[in-house]
């Protein structure tokens, strides 16, 4: 920690909303840094004075500016803002919408969650009168009625009073009953687990393969050693260890799926341990070359249930992991 010049706040998934700040006062175990304007939620990570990067820390630093940046937004009396516009499933975080009522007088306000494709109501929140200048949210965990629902667009709408339809009712919009402010968001139940560039493996690299030592049971995907990996799929780690084939290794159940979701030739032991949950997009590991592998790459495998080695059969990944790179 001594050589730590800069303290780098992640926020999201690309550099976009990177932002720096000095480091203040390194000493060996520790450095201090004032949190820059325009922070956002996300993991840090440091540089040397030479400017060498370490790897994003495992935990993530959390700021709330909603307060602020709803104040100064453009609009009425209510204005809302979704949190993020790409949810996962089980995530590391869920489908939330900030409200700030502005003004001086409350308003009596109504949230309202549509799926896009068929505009059916999935939820509503009656938030009462809500005084200006107090800052509300509303949740979504992609679960409605006990059911998961299917991957999509999904509409936020909020008025000033309630709207006309009832639960679980599609309806026509109106002029009317039309919301004061509408924002949306894209759910997704799976994230793809490599997070950055990559290709796929050929020949050997495919599900089926022959090998000298059995049937090639998984997909490879190439990336640069060091490029953060994540949790396809949340749930509870299976099995974490270290084999002379698969070098360092993690089974995670995928939550809700009856299926086991295996990382193998990580770089390091896995971030996380055996019986330990994970959320969908949490950092798991980082790509390496460990035990019997040629090159920098995640041999990716998906079993059926009841698990892996335990009765399931290990099946080809490449349509689920092409699907998941399209989207995320």
């Amino acid at each position: 920690m001594a050589d730590v010049r800069t303290v780098v706040f992640l926020g999201a998934a690309g550099p976009q909303d990177d932002v720096e700040a000095p480091a203040i006062r390194p000493k060996r175990r520790q450095v201090d840094a004032r949190v820059p304007e325009g922070a956002r939620t996300g993991p840090v990570m440091l540089k040397n004075g030479d400017g060498a990067p370490s790897a994003p820390s495992k935990d993530v630093i959390a700021f709330d500016t909603s307060a602020t940046d709803l104040a100064t937004a453009p609009g009425g009396p209510v204005a809302a803002r979704v949190s993020a516009d790409k949810i996962f499933f089980d995530g590391t975080r869920t489908a939330s919408l900030d409200l700030l009522v502005r003004g001086s007088a409350p308003v009596d306000v109504v949230v309202q969650l549509l799926r896009s494709s068929d505009g059916v109501e999935i939820g509503r929140w009656p938030m009462g009168q809500i005084p200006p200048g107090e800052l509300k949210r509303v949740s979504w965990t992609g679960v409605t009625a006990g059911k998961v629902q299917p991957e999509g667009r999904y509409e936020f709408r909020v008025f000033n009073g309630q709207p006309g339809a009832a639960p679980g009712a599609a309806r026509a919009a109106q002029a009317a009953d039309q919301p004061a402010v509408t924002d949306s968001f894209l759910f997704l139940d799976h994230q793809f687990p490599i997070r950055g560039k990559h290709t796929y493996g050929e020949g050997a690299g495919r599900f089926g393969a022959g090998r000298d030592y059995g049937g090639h049971q998984g997909q490879d995907v190439f990336a640069a050693c060091g490029t953060p990996l994540v949790a396809a799929r949340g749930g509870t780690v299976r099995w974490k260890a270290t084999h002379g084939n698969a070098g360092n290794y993690l089974v995670i159940d995928g939550a809700g799926t009856g299926t086991d979701y295996a990382y193998m030739h990580l770089r390091d032991p896995a971030l996380v341990d055996k019986g330990e949950r994970v959320r969908t997009g949490q950092v798991i590991g980082y790509v390496g070359d460990t035990g019997r592998a040629s090159g920098c790459h995640l041999h990716f495998e998906l079993w059926s249930g009841p698990g892996w080695y335990r009765g399931g059969k290990p099946f080809d990944p490449m349509p689920q992991l092409k699907a998941w790179d399209e989207q995320s």
